[in-house]
């Protein structure tokens, strides 16, 4: 028997193959498979690079460990040039009394002989900062804008010598060959600063004298005096 299609050719069934299918499915698997090389080869990649930061990181701690030890290095370095220039200075300005002494001795006139050699302490007035107990800095006067000054006492060391001088050759009996001798000599006056002498005429054991009380301030050289 002969079958006769009698619809129109546009609604007559179409004949469909399946190579658009099987296209499709290669198109989908593909594109699977680069989906999946893409992400394995980023996951491989992000491994790569979190493996080499941790590298670095690690690197990174030891070197930074490093830098610590150099800092530390340097603030015992730092410490220690500071403990040694405090302990040159302290040596530099100590005072050597077998040597001050025997200059003492050396630039003494021979009329003159001394009854007592003391190292004392005596104030003298200085002026000191005025400092502003809210903001820990020096006040500042309002009216003249300058910084604020007080006097206060400060104990200064100091030397005293008291003796006595008998008339020379020329029959004086003057203080000022000691006192010159004292206030000029180089080495002396590096530690000891004198300051006006005082002196009285009198009698030792029925001779006359003049008695002499010299001070003089202990002030190392480079230090101003009060």
């Amino acid at each position: 028997m002969i079958n006769i299609n009698l619809l129109p050719h546009h609604l007559r069934p179409v004949k469909r193959t399946p190579v658009p299918y099987i296209a499709v499915g290669i198109v989908a698997v593909l594109a699977v498979l680069y989906i999946a090389f893409s992400f394995i080869s980023t996951s491989a990649r992000i491994l790569g690079q979190q493996a080499q930061l941790t590298s670095y990181q690690q690197e990174l701690e030891e070197k930074k460990k490093i830098v610590e030890e150099s800092n530390e290095l340097e603030k015992l370095k730092l410490q220690l040039a500071d403990k040694i220039a405090t302990i040159q200075e302290i040596a530099s300005n100590r005072i050597v009394w077998s040597r001050e002494l025997h200059n003492l001795s050396r630039l003494k006139p021979e009329n003159f002989w001394y009854s007592e050699i003391i190292e004392d302490k005596k104030s003298y007035p200085m002026q000191v900062p005025v400092m502003d107990p809210k903001t820990g800095k020096q006040k500042i006067n309002e009216a003249t804008k300058k910084p604020e000054f007080k006097s206060e006492s400060v104990s200064k060391p100091i030397l005293r010598l008291t003796g006595y001088v008998v008339a020379g050759a020329d029959g004086r009996s003057d203080v000022s060959p000691l006192t010159d001798a004292l206030s000029t000599d180089a080495e002396f006056i590096k530690m000891f600063q004198m300051e006006p002498p005082s002196f009285s005429d009198t009698e030792f054991e029925g001779f006359p004298v003049k008695k002499f009380t010299l001070e003089f301030q202990i002030q190392p050289e480079g230090e101003a005096a009060p």
